[in-house]
């Protein structure tokens, strides 16, 4: 439905485009890998290139992966087309870019047929420029592949609602084809939930009750069917170990009965971690509460609706198990980005609206000065590598952007967007890789590769202890032993990694320890190297 308000507006799609591809693509490679997340994923990767085997590879010298492996498929393939086999940062997070910018597009075609062009440009800009989903975007983690096929599947089913539409076959399948790589990529919940959405959206629009559980269980489960082969294929390698393991990843996370605490927290940490997601348009709807006397308020439109059941399913089925992290909410974010846009499309909070942009437009004028000078003048606690001159100009950019405004002031909207997209433009490209890069354990591979010979090792002090980025650096060499004497039967000089909370007793004996991190950018703590000492100089302990 298009309104008065829509202007003719050629080229919208490809500026949508090509604002995310500049935002992303130049610059996914230039962050180091600097938590557990990233290389832990990547290294499932690089598994599967050296072992040829896309089923169930094995890392760190026998760890099979926790998950499904779609999102290690996609690594692969995009490292063998565009990388000569080879796994690096930028190839590990293309895979989540692809998929955002899909979504994004995918979300920009359903609300530019239902409400025209310019409210389905903002509400684009909203979707992928909200913190959470943002980051999520660049991200080598599996949560923005599934969000973007659920999400897409979700689009997909709505369009099959109209009376008008075409090749109902194909876009069944397309909606089955989705479904089916979200379970591929972290289990059942990837076609489950987005059928009981969309079955609690149809039957709110009067559909009768069985006819609705017959089409939205049967896409369910059909979707299932690739990932049940895999299940079937991998158990025959991993035995009752991988079973297990995947139970306990997709039912017992579900149900509370893991055999460790994985991210448990209490219900309302989902509603504190929404807030925080959808910075910064959290401000603007704060703000433009204050004008909700002057809120168009009428029926909602099936898009609306369709908007609130899902976003309001996510969260309150993520809100059952004990297990909450904020990127599980994923899949609700383009739907609550539904609402904000149409709250800064309507007008009616024009006011607020203003204010925040220029509350925008003075932080995108200060933040950059602010880097600058701790370029200028270095502060003890606050980390960062040297700038390259390249960098300078790029700062410049949410300064333009932010003075155009305050000279300007027309177009609230536009400005603000632009203002956005240039702050993050300005993270992505200068401040990620100068903040983050400097927390990298990638800093003392040099002091591990002295000689490529020696075999590196881990000292384990818990179940599932590993230094993911380092072995990852170094081409999944690290092995993991248990004890020291263990260690103590490798050759002279092995390496020996060694963290703060390890029982050491008897290190000395065979190995001599020197201090390697002060904060392992992994598990947030000291890490020690310890060389193999040659036999003839053991000494007692």
């Amino acid at each position: 439905m298009k309104s008065r308000l829509d202007p003719h507006m050629p080229g919208a799609a490809l500026l949508l485009f090509l604002s995310m591809a500049l935002l992303f693509l130049p610059w996914i490679g230039e962050i180091l890998f600097n938590s557990k997340g990233e290389p832990r994923e990547a290294i499932v990767a690089v598994s599967i290139l050296e072992s040829g085997d896309w089923i169930l590879p094995t890392n760190y010298g026998g760890d099979i992966p926790f998950k499904p492996p779609f999102l290690a498929w996609l690594m692969s393939i995009f490292a063998i087309v565009f990388n000569g086999g080879v796994v690096s940062e930028y190839i590990s997070r293309l895979p989540s870019v692809v998929a955002l910018m899909a979504m994004v597009m995918g979300g920009y075609v359903w609300a530019r047929r239902e409400r025209g062009t310019r409210f389905a440009l903002i509400f684009s800009f909203v979707t992928f420029m909200s913190v959470e989903v943002f980051r999520s975007g660049f991200a080598c983690r599996l949560d923005m592949v599934l969000t973007a096929c659920m999400v897409g599947g979700l689009y997909v089913l709505y369009g099959l609602r109209r009376p008008d539409v075409r090749f109902k076959a194909m876009r069944w399948f397309a909606a089955w084809a989705l479904f089916s790589c979200a379970a591929l990529t972290k289990g059942p919940v990837g076609s489950m939930l987005p059928c009981f959405a969309m079955g609690i959206y149809a039957l709110l629009r009067g559909d009768r009750f069985f006819p609705t559980l017959g089409k939205m269980l049967g896409l369910a489960l059909a979707a299932l069917l690739p990932l049940a082969w895999w299940f079937y294929v991998a158990a025959q390698q991993g035995g009752q170990h991988f079973v297990d393991l995947m139970m306990e990843e997709n039912i017992g996370r579900l149900i509370g009965t893991m055999s460790y605490d994985s991210h448990v927290q209490p219900i309302y940490y989902n509603f504190l971690t929404i807030l925080a997601g959808m910075l910064p348009w959290t401000l603007a709807v704060l703000m433009a509460a204050f004008a909700w006397r002057r809120w168009r308020r009428s029926a909602l439109t099936p898009a609306g609706l369709f908007s609130l059941v899902v976003a309001v399913t996510v969260i309150l089925f993520y809100c059952i198990p004990e297990s909450k992290r904020s990127v599980y909410l994923l899949p609700a974010y383009p739907f609550m980005a539904y609402a904000v846009a149409s709250i800064l499309y309507s007008g009616c909070a024009a006011r607020q609206v203003r204010a925040f942009t220029w509350f925008m437009a003075t932080l995108a004028v200060m933040a950059p000065l602010a880097v600058i000078a701790l370029q200028i003048w270095p502060q003890p606690k606050i980390v960062m590598a040297p700038l390259r001159w390249w960098n300078y100009i790029v700062l410049a950019v949410p300064v333009g952007a932010g003075v155009a405004w305050m000279i300007n002031r027309h177009s609230s909207i536009g400005h603000i967007i632009v203002i956005v997209w240039s702050m993050l433009l300005c993270y992505m490209a200068v401040i990620a890789p100068a903040v983050l890069n400097p927390r990298s354990d990638y800093r003392v591979l040099d002091r591990l590769t002295a000689d490529p010979s020696a075999q590196v090792l881990s000292l384990e002090y818990f179940y599932n202890h590993r230094l993911f980025t380092l072995n990852y650096y170094l081409d999944d060499k690290i092995r993991t032993v248990k004890t020291i004497e263990e260690a103590g039967a490798y050759p002279a000089g092995t390496l020996l990694l060694v963290s703060e909370r390890a029982d050491t007793t008897g290190l000395g004996r065979y190995f001599d320890y020197e201090p390697l991190l002060p904060r392992s950018c992994d598990h947030r703590e000291p890490i020690g190297l310890a060389i193999r000492k040659q036999d003839n100089i053991q000494q007692p302990n």
